[in-house]
């Protein structure tokens, strides 16, 4: 038996590794960089989708920035939804799609002298943006402000969602929609935000379509059915990328899901990204609270209108 099964099977020692392995902890590595302090953001191995790896990481920029320290981001020392399983160790998601906050990635600290390694773990003192906090006047306007400065899209997506934008628009005003299904309707995912019901969000993208008189209807989905229920309502008005939508996941995480296509996991979250790229240049938003929603917010310069469903928890 090897010494992970054993730890499994003794009552409170699995729990007690974790906390163990994923502690935050100080190292030398060398003695290059003497005058500055490198904090790595780290995240215990999960399956989450690419924005909650982006909230988290906001918040512990904040934390490095607050501190003097140079804020690093690790996407790539350990298993997580974007890396393929050969490439973990060996390449960094976080810059598949991000810049690094402050320019150093983790090849730039390898022979530093002072390199803190941020807890991966999320604890209940974990101070990162929220609903609450993203949306409310007093602190919205600090955390995005961090974003622009601190989380830029990488400039070769930030082009290609530029070219798609206005390839789709020219111009036009647009409704952007955030309509989650697939896992989130199927499992009722426990302490995340309830959804809303497809056929309410078209009904409330129909108001604010006549109200604002926006165009065009951009929907981000990753369910074919929502889909299909939005074109027989819009028609020709709704535009969508050409990222994959699913009809049927059942009780699987959206993010456990196989592409089935070469690089297959770096696509998935670079067409996500984009689709949120565009969802954050339209004129107006009606979504789902969800962290997709939470990041094309931030990375929005305002919409003139936002509706962003508050229904509570699962």
């Amino acid at each position: 038996m090897g010494m992970k099964e054993l730890i499994k099977r003794i009552p409170g020692l699995d729990e007690l590794y974790i906390r163990i392995k994923w502690r935050e902890k100080r190292r030398k590595l060398g003695n290059e960089n003497p005058d500055k302090i490198f904090y790595v953001i780290r995240r215990a191995t999960c399956k989450v989708g690419l924005f909650s790896y982006v909230m988290t990481n906001m918040g512990l920029v904040k934390y490095a920035l607050e501190r003097g320290y140079i804020p690093v981001i690790d996407m790539q020392e350990n298993g997580n939804t974007y890396l393929e399983a050969d490439e973990v160790g060996k390449k960094n998601a976080w810059e598949f799609y991000f810049e690094q906050p402050c320019g150093y990635g983790l090849t730039d600290i390898a022979e530093s002298r002072n390199v803190i390694y941020s807890s991966g773990l999320i604890t209940e003192g974990t101070v990162y943006p929220v609903r609450e906090t993203i949306f409310a006047e007093d602190t919205g306007k600090e955390w995005r402000e961090l974003f622009h400065c601190y989380l830029r899209p990488n400039r070769e997506i930030r082009q290609e969602a530029d070219l798609l934008f206005d390839s789709l628009f020219e111009g036009k005003k647009v409704l952007g929609v955030l309509c989650r299904g697939t896992d989130y309707l199927n499992n009722h995912p426990k302490n995340h935000p309830v959804q809303p019901e497809p056929q309410a969000v078209i009904e409330k993208a129909g108001q604010v379509m006549k109200e604002f008189e926006c165009d065009y209807l951009y929907l981000a989905t990753e369910d074919e059915d929502i889909y299909a229920q939005f074109r027989k309502t819009f028609g020709d008005r709704l535009k969508v990328t050409e990222a994959r939508r699913y009809q049927d996941t059942g009780t699987a995480n959206i993010n456990e899901v196989s592409c089935q296509r070469e690089g297959g996991r770096y696509l998935k979250g670079k067409e996500y990204l984009i689709n949120m790229i565009l969802l954050s240049k339209c004129s107006c938003l009606v979504a789902g609270a969800v962290g997709g929603t939470y990041g094309a917010y931030l990375m929005s310069e305002g919409y003139e209108y936002e509706f962003v469903y508050d229904l509570g928890v699962y």
